[in-house]
This record gives C-alpha cells, sequence and structure tokens, in this order.
C-alpha cells in the first residue's frame, strides 16, 4: 500500500518529501554536534494527539520508510555535504558580490 502511494506522487512531492528527511537528519547532526541532546529530549516529552498528527501533515504516512535500508543514512549525509559545499560556494559569491 505504501509503495501506491509513492507511486502516485508528484516529482515535486517526492523532491519535498526527501528534502524534509535530510532537513530532519541535518537538524538532528547539528544538535548531536551542538551537545544540545536536551532539546530532542523536551521535544519527546511533548504529548502531541495521534489524530491531530495523522491529519495535519500528509507525510506523516511516510514516515520511517527508510527505516530498513542500509544505504539512506549514507545517501543524507552526502546530501549534507552537499549542502554545505553549496552554502560554502554561495558565502564566497556573497562575499566576492560585497567586495565590488
Amino acid at each position: 500500500m505504501l509503495n501506491q502511494s509513492i507511486a502516485g506522487m508528484t516529482l515535486q512531492d517526492l523532491e519535498s518529501l526527501i528534502n524534509r528527511l535530510v532537513d530532519e537528519k541535518i537538524n538532528q547532526i547539528n544538535l548531536d554536534k551542538d551537545h544540545k541532546i536536551e532539546q530532542t529530549e523536551n521535544v519527546q516529552n511533548i504529548d502531541i494527539l495521534p489524530e491531530y498528527i495523522e491529519t495535519s501533515n500528509p507525510f506523516v504516512q511516510f514516515n520511517g520508510i527508510f527505516k530498513d535500508d542500509p544505504l539512506f543514512d549514507e545517501f543524507v549525509e552526502e546530501m549534507a555535504k552537499n549542502r554545505r559545499e553549496l552554502d560554502a560556494e554561495i558565502a564566497v559569491y556573497e562575499v566576492s558580490l560585497e567586495e565590488n
């Protein structure tokens, strides 16, 4: 049933899903690096009604879709690395614009 749901998604929807997952992974990595684990613990302690979650976000049905995929963490790390490289390139470009 899940594969049928994915098959019916547009490329834009799939891109949004992947970007959301990558952002979540990057945020998790940044929190770990900054030793801010207590923030995630606080968020986990908040009780939210499951009915609200299921109806408020259409992507909830895809939670855990990649949990058994051994290559997904590698994929997310590569995406994060590429994003950091692009951010660095953009920063250099912006500095060069400011100098001119």
